[in-house]
């Protein structure tokens, strides 16, 4: 991977202030990624990135004890009736991916694309092969995508510790003001 590319793909996440819950649209940047993800590997030959809606979320996902950055939902038939926009959700915990490089982001999106299997005449979603997909160490290689791995985990934990903290010292500050308010 050329350093233009992971440089512009690093760059590309917007910044958003005070996003504490639900989920922000994230197509602009993941669309981007998951076309060139496509377009450069095999093994997602075949996804097509726009039959995904990409958001941002506030909270990450928990898979086999470990934080993971992404989440992708497969919708129902009942809900693509109302609305057959697209086939998959994509979901990325935006207070880590913001963080990542370029490189890491590309390692990441491609892991989690590998969980649509358009292989088969029905759309479908793939389980992973064990912790991770096969494909997808193939290509970038085993160390450099369970490092990436490892790093999403602990950067979670220590996000969310961070933000426990934070709601911890404002509620904190908020007796204290209330203290101070009954004392005059």
């Amino acid at each position: 991977m050329d350093t233009l590319t992971t440089k512009k793909f690093k760059e590309l996440t917007p910044k958003i202030q005070d996003f504490n819950s639900g989920f922000i649209d994230a197509d602009d940047e993941l669309r981007e990624i998951a076309s060139y993800v496509k377009k450069t590997t095999t093994h997602n030959e075949f996804v097509e990135p726009d039959k995904v809606k990409f958001l941002y979320s506030s909270k990450p996902k928990k898979e086999g004890g470990r934080y993971v950055v992404s989440d992708l939902i497969k919708r129902s038939d009942m809900e693509k009736m109302i609305d057959d926009s697209f086939d998959f959700i994509l979901t990325v915990f935006y207070d880590v991916w913001k963080d990542l490089g370029g490189e890491e982001k590309v390692i990441l999106l491609d892991k989690a694309l590998c969980g649509i299997d358009m292989a088969s005449e029905k759309i479908g979603k793939k389980s992973p092969d064990s912790r991770e997909y096969i494909s997808n160490m193939m290509f970038y290689g085993a160390d450099k995508v369970m490092r990436v791995s490892e790093v999403v985990d602990l950067t979670c934990q220590r996000v969310l510790e961070e933000k426990k903290e934070k709601a911890k010292n404002t509620s904190k500050k908020q007796v204290e003001h209330i203290d101070d308010v009954v004392k005059d």
